[in-house]
């Protein structure tokens, strides 16, 4: 090979690793995340959020160094919040925990290079920067279903819920067929408070249903003192919410975001060590229990006190669940008291 031909080729491959390593050296380091929180850090739809979050942050994706900085107590100002922190420059994504597609629609245009996220029912796909991430806890709600209904009594079984939303019906609808499906004979009795948080309309409603009959109550609505009092089964939702009633809470249908926070994070990672725009689908982006976007927690405390088919029947439709074995359908329809 003639002299020059081989200085060329030396010279050629020498430049490709300069610009390998300067293309590397571009990637980025760290992650800084706004996090816009409609409740408080305390909340379950919220907790469930930060406790993904938390999780992901340690597992480090991409490498990437991550914080994030929360704002509580947010709706009614959404819009000024959202345009508060892009105006900043100091965040990559801003995340919001409920429906702010309104909101991230009058601020996402003047930010092209700001990542912004919407969770949850009553959004819309706006494309471009705006990211939408859903979580259907339908396939933890059935399986707890199966347990509620091997361990009722008078085969009544209770629902105390919110509102009627996507996100809500999914979980009643299936824990209800679940538990049918456990067993044939159970009715159901549902009440929504028409509020996202009430406590006294939420015990109110369950004492209305224990009166009715019902011994068992997935208690959306996250107001768990009668429970105790009338030493009902009760089941929580979004979290493990036995600690705060550890004398009547069965079990929890749990939220796990861990893969729509890890997939946000994808998006964004894509865009930005590419130099490609922010593309987001118009759909909202869920992942199911296998997964890893659910579980179901059984109370330690109740643990031993449950008998051996009910646990058997519950855990034995998990499996099935998560395995892939066994589908749960999507029902997004407003249910019904029997």
């Amino acid at each position: 090979m003639p002299k020059h031909a081989s200085i060329a080729i030396a010279a050629a491959l020498g430049m490709a690793a300069a610009l390998t390593s300067s293309a590397l050296a571009e990637d980025p380091k760290e992650l800084r995340i706004a996090g816009v929180l409609s409740a408080g850090k305390e909340a379950p739809w919220e907790k469930s959020l930060i406790d993904s979050f938390n999780r992901v942050i340690e597992a480090k994706p991409h490498g990437l160094d991550i914080s994030i900085d929360y704002t509580e107590n947010v709706y009614d100002n959404a819009e000024q919040v959202f345009r508060t922190y892009a105006e900043t420059g100091d965040y990559d994504i801003i995340f919001g925990d409920t429906a702010y597609a309104d909101a991230i629609e009058k601020v996402m245009a003047d930010y092209p290079e700001t990542m912004f996220v919407m969770s949850g029912s009553g959004n819309r796909g706006l494309g471009a920067n705006a990211y939408w991430i859903f979580i259907h806890a339908h396939e933890p709600a059935y399986a707890m279903g199966a347990l509620a209904g091997k361990l009722t009594q008078s085969n009544i079984i209770g629902v105390v819920s919110t509102f009627p939303a996507e996100d809500t019906n999914d979980q009643i609808n299936a824990f209800i067929a679940g538990a049918k499906e456990a067993n044939p004979a159970v009715k159901a009795k549902l009440t929504f408070i028409q509020s996202w948080f009430d406590p006294q309309k939420s015990n109110e409603a369950t004492t209305a249903q224990i009166a009715a009959g019902a011994d068992q109550i997935y208690q959306m609505s996250g107001a768990f003192e009668v429970c105790q009092q009338k030493k009902v089964g009760c089941y929580g939702n979004y979290i493990d919410m036995s600690p705060i009633a550890p004398d009547a809470i069965v079990a929890s249908a749990v939220a796990k975001w861990d893969p729509h926070v890890n997939w946000v994070i994808d998006q964004w990672w894509n865009a930005k060590t590419t130099g490609a725009p922010f593309d987001a689908p118009k759909e909202p982006k869920w992942f199911g229990w296998k997964d890893g976007g659910g579980d179901l927690v059984i109370n330690p405390a109740m643990a031993g006190k449950i008998p051996a088919e009910a646990r058997g029947a519950a855990e034995e439709t998990a499996e099935a669940i998560k395995s892939g074995a066994r589908e749960v359908p999507l029902d997004l329809s407003q249910p019904k008291s029997e």
